[in-house]
C-alpha cells in the first residue's frame, strides 16, 4: 500500500478538509455531505488507496434524493482535488473512488490533474493546494469546531425540556373528565382539539395535560350559555302580553 495511506490520520485529515472547505468559494453543501459520507466509508474500510461504492448506500448516508445531483457532487469532488472518480463501465459493476490524502507534506503528492484544486475561484486553472493556509487555519477550524460542540451541549438539555410534550391516551382523559363531572363526549372533544394541533397552546408545546383540561372544563359553561343565547330569539316581534282572539275581524 502506498505509504500515503499507511499514515492517514483521522482528525488531522478532517481538520485539513475543514480547511479547504473554508476556502473554497465553489464547495455546496451536497458536495460537503457526500464527501463525509465517502469519507465515512473510506475510514470503515481502514483507508484503503481504493474505494468500490454501494451508490445506494452513499446516498442513503448523505441525503441526496436526486441520481444526477449525486453525480454531479462526485464530478465535482473530482474536480476540486479532494477524490478521483472513476464511473463503472457497466451497470453490472460498480464505480471506484479514489480518496485523496489532504495532509500536504514533501513526501505525499496530489494525482496531477488540470482540473484539481488550485485556486478557490476556478478549480479548471489547476494548481496545489497551499500548505501554509492549512496549517495557519487548523487552529481557527479546531476552535470553531470546539465552541460549536460546547453550545450543542449547553442548548441540549434546554431543548429536550422544552420540546418534551407528555401526549395522553383518550381513556386516561375521559376518567379525568368524568372524575370532574364532564361527561365522555366533552373528553373527545379536549382530546381530538390538542391532537390536531399537536399539543400545543399557542404554538407553544404543553407540559401539563391536566392543567388545560381544567382551563378547559372551566369554560364550559360560557360555552353552553353562548350557544343558548345564539339560538334564542331576540327580536320580540311575536311577543306580547296580551290575551289576543283571532276569531274576531281586526
Amino acid at each position: 500500500m502506498n505509504n500515503q495511506y499507511l499514515n492517514i490520520n483521522f482528525i488531522r485529515h478532517l481538520n485539513a478538509f475543514y480547511t479547504l472547505v473554508h476556502e473554497h468559494e465553489r464547495l455546496r453543501a451536497n458536495d460537503i455531505s457526500l464527501y463525509m459520507a465517502l469519507f465515512q466509508l473510506w475510514n470503515l474500510e481502514h483507508f484503503p488507496e481504493s474505494l468500490i461504492i454501494n451508490r445506494s448506500l452513499v446516498v442513503k448516508l448523505c441525503k441526496i434524493g436526486s441520481l444526477h445531483t449525486y453525480t454531479e457532487c462526485l464530478k465535482r469532488l473530482h474536480n476540486f482535488g479532494f477524490l478521483t472518480y472513476e464511473p463503472s463501465e457497466s451497470l453490472f459493476s460498480r464505480s471506484v473512488i479514489k480518496m485523496l490524502p489532504l495532509e500536504k507534506n514533501e513526501s505525499s503528492k496530489h494525482v496531477k490533474n488540470d482540473t484539481h484544486m488550485g485556486g478557490n475561484k476556478d478549480p479548471g486553472k489547476g494548481g496545489s493546494i497551499n500548505t501554509q493556509t492549512v496549517s495557519n487555519l487548523t487552529h481557527f477550524n479546531n476552535k470553531q469546531i470546539n465552541n460549536l460542540i460546547n453550545e450543542s451541549k449547553t442548548a441540549r438539555p434546554q431543548k429536550e425540556s422544552k420540546d418534551k410534550i407528555e401526549v395522553p391516551e383518550l381513556a386516561e382523559i375521559c376518567t379525568y373528565f368524568l372524575a370532574a363531572a364532564q361527561s365522555e363526549k366533552e373528553a373527545a372533544l379536549f382530546y381530538f382539539h390538542y391532537k390536531a394541533i399537536g399539543w400545543t397552546i399557542s404554538g407553544t408545546p404543553i407540559l401539563d395535560w391536566t392543567a388545560a383540561a381544567e382551563k378547559w372544563i372551566s369554560r364550559i359553561p360560557s360555552f353552553k350559555n353562548n350557544t343558548i343565547a345564539n339560538t334564542t330569539s331576540t327580536t320580540g316581534g311575536l311577543r306580547s302580553e296580551e290575551d289576543k282572539r283571532y276569531d274576531e275581524p281586526f
